[in-house]
């Protein structure tokens, strides 16, 4: 297996432009995750950037259409360039069509207050929560790429389900099967590698696919200390469906309390019927 760098990995042709494989390692029940592709725009940025001072702050993604298997070109361009911060707008193609939209803000590190601070859900540690063989009904390729664990420290039954309370709120402790190099599109990525938190409310959705995923990395990943092979513990939670749309957000921690990024998607609410 390879490592989610040599994954997101991009061949630079021309100025702000990129040239991209997708592959199906990160396949989910039509095409590609979500958090995989954000990734792909996250490397290009970075790429574009080229500062070891000026990290991604927040990154916004517009899923426009699905990917197909194949080749992809990646644009660049920068909106405008600032003292503190860059702004940066983002485009996949495929075919000639617009596949994904991003924008993303690139900056500096500054000072802030001492608090207010959020903190960490209090979970049990990752080797004494199960390890998950099978997230969903069907197999997908995306999960073979993570080890996770359930933070409930049970498995996700039925009955552990029900004691989870009225909001669909399911913590998860996450990484890459394949140690990797950690990095604010690995963080990207995991902020939509887990199954919808509104999985466990109703039967009656099983398809929610993302319009939009907002990320913003919430760390100095210069200075803090995130090993390779360190657990990252993931919490997404659901608190209103209405008009054919969810929200879903999230947060991800270090196991020592470092909160390196919150997240945002909107998904469109599939009934079966």
């Amino acid at each position: 297996m390879m490592a989610f760098h040599d994954h997101i990995a991009l061949k630079k042709v021309d100025t702000g432009k990129y040239h991209v494989t997708i592959h199906d390692k990160y396949w989910i029940v039509a095409g590609p995750n979500g958090g995989y592709l954000a990734a792909l725009l996250a490397n290009a940025g970075d790429l574009h950037i080229n500062s070891p001072n000026r990290q991604l702050r927040s990154l916004t993604t517009h899923f426009l259409s699905t990917p197909k298997l194949g080749e992809a070109t990646l644009t660049v361009t920068t909106e405008r360039s600032g003292r503190l911060v860059n702004f940066l707008r983002l485009e996949l193609c495929q075919n000639d069509k617009t596949i994904l939209l991003g924008t993303g803000v690139w900056g500096l590190s500054g000072d802030s207050p001492s608090s207010p601070n959020l903190a960490m859900p209090n979970v049990p540690p990752p080797l004494k929560c199960p390890p998950i063989n099978k997230l969903t009904e069907q197999p997908t390729r995306l999960h073979e790429q993570w080890d996770i664990r359930s933070a409930h420290a049970t498995e996700i039954t039925q009955a552990s389900i029900d004691e989870l309370g009225p909001d669909p709120d399911l913590s998860w402790w996450i990484r890459p099967a394949v140690q990797t190099i950690t990095s604010a599109p690995l963080i990207v990525a995991i902020s939509d590698a887990l199954p919808p938190p509104i999985f466990v409310a109703t039967t009656l959705l099983r398809f929610v696919p993302t319009v939009d995923l907002t990320v913003h990395i919430r760390a100095d990943l210069n200075t803090i200390n995130w090993p390779a092979d360190e657990w990252v513990l993931a919490r997404f939670v659901t608190r209103h469906v209405s008009h054919g749309f969810l929200e879903e957000d999230g947060e991800m921690w270090l196991s020592d309390g470092t909160l390196l990024g919150m997240s945002r998607q909107l998904s469109v609410a599939k009934y079966n019927r």
